[in-house]
């Protein structure tokens, strides 16, 4: 297989079908071409728009919240049973 080192800009060649930890180096300059692959992980998170243009998402300490707002203020006594 072919490779292109990007430190010195030169080409080189390296067997596949014998291929050892010593030759992740380049030949020539010796920088260290073959970086470890990263395992993505599982993140829970929320998309919202850009807060500078839209922060309806963000909460704002200084404003007193109106207890008539609340879910647990809703009356569904008619609703269960």
């Amino acid at each position: 297989m072919h490779f292109l080192c990007k430190k010195c800009k030169k080409a080189f060649r390296k067997d596949m079908s014998n291929y050892e930890e010593s030759d992740e180096y380049c030949p020539h300059c010796d920088n260290h071409y073959v970086i470890e692959a990263k395992t993505p992980q599982p993140v829970l998170g929320v998309e919202g728009d850009d807060p500078r243009i839209n922060s309806r998402m963000l909460k704002d300490d200084r404003v007193k919240r109106d207890p008539s707002r609340s879910l647990f203020a809703v009356d569904t006594t008619d609703r269960i049973g």
